[in-house]
């Protein structure tokens, strides 16, 4: 829906021209290489609201998921239908060309919103280079927009935060090219509106950082009346789009950014996830942004803070964090909408020092050191999975074609955050869940059967009948990882394994 708005100001032809041949063209297109490659490798989610909110939600529209199935959020009408219903638009298709695989679906994804994504920071990074004042620091700020260690993975998420971001960062793009002519201004300003609206529904947090555009437009761009009727005549087209994708979700119609106030603000659902202090982000930012890299990237922040207090990253950037900071329960992923805003002030900060310590060779010297670091986080985060999960649903997948059951102890295979994650489930597998190990026991003696499949979050099985053998099929970890239980660490550890237990002859 976005790209199909952002495709009719500009010729494709021009658009890809202008990436390709710039002059920081060859880091565009690494960029694109790492995005996809993010897209590959991370499989899963990074919070379950990512799966479950969205996947669930749309599994259960394609008639596939109980409604008993899917989260409190659900029965509280609290999370918007626009992402859902894209994702249910998306599986159609998919699934009319013989697409079926839910690996596959998920991963074109986190693929078409890595690619959207990276449309997007290129045609904004070429946009805001004139704001530097260092060749180093045009580069630099490219450099971070693309290959600062968690963007990659950050920029394939299928998650409310992406897409809010990306929709806002496509008003921000809009408001900063030349307009042409007014036909094309007009046009500019109401797909603003519109995207705002998009924005919001994708992630009604995103309203922090809308006030805070608002004020901008008013202050500093000083944009005109007939501008602001584009703006306010199509956000509240597309607020009632949503509004009816609402309906269409829950059956009913609701208004659900009113019952998200209600549900976390007034109830105070929210704390019971946990409250913690309004200084409580930074500590989350040093500790999860790896120091010192987090601290010097915070430093830079600031600096960049003080060079630039008129830029509308810094309108929209204060508010939001305002408004976060001011809310009980907290999470870092509650700011990653912020990211690029958060890029762009680092990376001016770096260029007002270069300015200032040129010639300093300490700096210098600190700032390689960092790149290194840098460059082992982008390696790790980008390869590595969101979510272990997901490769033991792959491999119970290709391992069990015909009917088959699992003896699931504690918890079924096919659940997530004590959810169950039919999404991935497949229809030719039974989950029977037991107590424990047991139960096992008494299962094996009572059913006579001469195999059976058990699923644990255990390295092994612990009280096997004297008549039973036990072979593992299926371990998150190498064998070979395995053989280094020092501490007893595989006794702490959540490790997903698939156990097959044979009758002796």
């Amino acid at each position: 829906m976005q790209m199909m708005l952002f495709l009719q100001l500009e010729k494709p032809q021009r658009r890809m021209k202008t990436i390709f041949q710039s002059a920081y063209s060859k880091y565009f297109i690494f960029g694109l290489l790492i995005n996809i490659v993010a897209a590959w490798f991370s499989v899963g989610y990074h919070h379950p609201d990512e799966h479950f909110q969205i996947l669930e939600f749309c599994n259960y529209k394609l008639g596939n998921s109980p409604v008993t199935d899917l989260p409190w959020e659900f029965a509280a009408k609290i999370r918007s239908g626009l992402q859902p219903f894209i994702a249910y638009c998306f599986i159609t298709v998919f699934n009319s060309v013989g697409i079926n695989s839910p690996f596959i679906i998920t991963f074109l994804f986190r693929l078409l919103i890595g690619l959207f994504g990276w449309f997007v920071v290129c045609k904004l990074v070429m946009q805001l280079l004139p704001d530097f004042s260092t060749d180093r620091g045009k580069k630099i700020f490219v450099l971070l927009s693309f290959f600062l260690w968690f963007v990659p993975y950050l920029n394939v998420r299928f998650s409310s935060e992406n897409t809010g971001a990306i929709s806002f960062l496509l008003v921000i793009y809009l408001l900063l090219k030349p307009y042409g002519s007014n036909i094309k201004k007009a046009i500019s300003f109401f797909m603003i509106g519109f995207l705002l609206a998009l924005s919001f529904f994708f992630r009604f947090q995103m309203a922090f950082a809308i006030v805070g555009l608002m004020v901008w437009l008013l202050f500093i761009k000083k944009i005109n009346w007939q501008s602001w009727l584009f703006i306010i005549f199509s956000g509240l087209c597309g607020a009632l789009i949503c509004i009816y994708l609402d309906k269409w979700l829950y059956g009913t119609w609701t208004f659900t950014p009113y019952n998200y106030y209600v549900a976390n603000i007034v109830q105070d659902k929210a704390a019971a996830f946990g409250t913690d202090p309004w200084w409580h982000y930074v500590l989350l930012f040093i500790n999860m942004a790896i120091p010192p890299l987090s601290l010097v990237l915070l430093c830079f922040f600031s600096v960049g803070i003080y060079s630039k207090p008129k830029s509308v990253f810094v309108f929209v950037l204060i508010p939001f964090l305002i408004g976060h900071l001011l809310i009980g329960h907290k999470e870092m992923r509650f700011l990653f909408p912020m990211w690029f805003a958060f890029v762009y002030l680092v990376a001016m900060g770096i260029d007002f020092c270069i300015l200032k310590y040129k010639n300093n060779k300490l700096f210098t010297f600190s700032f390689r050191c960092l790149v290194i670091l840098n460059l082992g986080a982008l390696l790790y985060r980008t390869v590595g999975p969101a979510q272990e999960a997901i490769s033991c649903f792959s491999f119970a997948h290709k391992e069990f074609k015909q009917p088959t059951t699992i003896i699931c102890i504690e918890e079924p295979l096919f659940s997530l955050a004590a959810l169950k994650a039919n999404f991935y489930k497949p229809k030719n597998i039974k989950e029977t869940v037991l107590k424990d190990e047991n139960e096992l026991s008494t299962f094996l003696s009572t059913n006579n059967q001469d195999s059976v499949i058990v699923f644990k979050k255990a390295a092994s099985l612990n009280n096997i009948p004297a008549n039973y053998t036990c072979k593992r099929i299926y371990c998150m970890f190498p064998e070979w990882v395995l053989k280094f239980n020092i501490n007893n660490w595989e006794d702490r550890a959540n490790i997903w394994s698939i156990h097959v237990l044979y009758r002796k002859k």
